[in-house]
């Protein structure tokens, strides 16, 4: 059966769902932070023209378009985990004191790093290749490889251990 992708509608498109989606993130960001006042045609104005100058970057739409659905996974989960607490019987003052942790909120902001990152090298790495000197491999195996080599592993993991050791020596404990 022909789908609306298979008649080439998605080229189309997708550039005009990401626009909208970059516009519509930076005009509620605006709003919210209210950089320039409470003026929401001006913030109006100013997403659209970020959003235009997203639309004409070359490369800009390309990782927006990788690190979009990416982002929308991470939202899915967290959602997810929302839920299954609340099922299981957690009071949404309690999820609130949790999601207002700093543990969690680094492990948020690493995440979302680790995303940014990803989206450079899938779309800006092609470029990075080649050159004089350069052995062909791409940006993205080099990252892997350099990350998951067992010195690395081993040493990241010997600094969490010594780092929860650090925290509970120093947690002081309240007698009641």
């Amino acid at each position: 059966m022909v789908t609306l992708l298979d008649l080439g509608l998605g080229e189309f498109l997708i550039p005009i769902f990401l626009f909208i989606l970059i516009y519509a993130i930076l005009y509620g960001v605006l709003t919210k932070v209210q950089i320039f006042g409470e003026n929401k045609s001006l913030n109006a104005f100013i997403a659209f023209a970020i959003s235009a100058l997203f639309a004409v970057t070359p490369g800009a739409m390309e990782f927006v378009a990788v690190i979009a659905p990416w982002f929308t996974v991470l939202v899915i989960l967290a959602f997810s985990f929302l839920l299954v607490f609340m099922f299981m019987g957690i009071k949404t003052k309690q999820i609130r004191e949790i999601a207002t942790d700093s543990v969690v909120m680094w492990t948020i902001i690493i995440i979302g790093i680790i995303i940014v990152i990803g989206g450079l090298t899938a779309v800006y790495g092609p470029l990075l290749v080649g050159g004089p000197g350069s052995t062909g491999t791409s940006p993205g195996a080099e990252i892997h490889r350099s990350i998951f080599n067992i010195k690395v592993l081993t040493t990241v993991f010997v600094l969490i251990i010594f780092s929860f050791a650090v925290r509970l020596l120093s947690y002081e404990t309240k007698l009641h």
